[in-house]
């Protein structure tokens, strides 16, 4: 790949997520395309249509359907080959009491968090080595460390399991085609903000920062790992979480 003249196509799920919508935005501003998937619409993806029009094409495609992805993939193959900066993003994250958890709620965590991310790996890992340069950045979670709270348990063995790469990533540094996962701290996003004051306060007094991350610090941090700039990082799980 050409150092002097970097356009990326980049491939985003969670979309229409708050973290999401900040890596897009990220992207876009530098001048590169954007692949985006979502499974709920959010107006953060009109936004992005309005102001960076052709820039960016979104998809719907639920994740935890794998035939639906394996659908996407197929129709979309030749548009996926330029693909070489893959962040993902989505995830499934239902809040069930662990003594309650059934399979499906295994499964599905599974499906959306871990299976969605192997296959769009498998298949663009052969795309990347072929064009000498690609990035891979898993969104992860800070509660992999904690082992979830006590509604979180599949959510965050899901995580974790997303965390684990294959040996082959080895020999993709080679071609300069790098793997990381990013460990997310709380951050301000809308499902943190329902929680109340009372709540957040409580949880932020748990960080050393004393304070929960905004979206767009989180997609700084992807973006880095998403880029030239990210020269000699790969295979690494690197936690963003205020010191947590």
């Amino acid at each position: 790949m050409n150092k002097n003249k970097i356009n990326y196509r980049v491939l985003v799920t969670g979309a229409n997520s708050d973290i999401g919508f900040e890596v897009c935005k990220k992207y876009l501003d530098s001048g590169h395309e954007v692949i985006g998937l979502y499974h709920k619409y959010s107006n953060y993806l009109d936004e992005l249509i309005l102001k960076y029009g052709e820039n960016i094409k979104i998809y719907s495609v639920n994740l935890s359907h794998s035939d639906q992805l394996s659908e996407f993939i197929i129709n979309h193959k030749s548009s996926l080959s330029k693909v070489n900066v893959f962040i993902h993003l989505a995830a499934m994250r239902k809040c069930v009491e662990y003594d309650n958890l059934s399979a499906k709620d295994l499964i599905d965590h599974f499906a959306t968090n871990v299976v969605s991310s192997v296959m769009l790996t498998q298949f663009l890992s052969r795309v990347m080595r072929k064009n000498s340069w690609g990035r891979f950045v898993i969104g992860s979670s800070i509660g992999v460390k904690f082992g979830g709270s006590s509604v979180t348990y599949a959510y965050s063995l899901s995580k974790h399991a997303s965390e684990f790469f294959p040996n082959a990533y080895r020999e993709w540094a080679k071609d300069n085609v790098f793997i990381n996962a990013i460990r997310i701290g709380v951050t301000n996003t809308a499902p943190v903000k329902a929680l109340g004051k009372k709540k957040n306060k409580s949880r932020a007094d748990m960080i050393p920062m004393k304070r929960f991350a905004d979206p767009d610090e989180i997609a700084n941090e992807i973006y880095h790992l998403g880029s030239i700039n990210n020269t000699f990082i790969t295979g690494q799980v690197i936690t963003v979480a205020g010191g947590e």
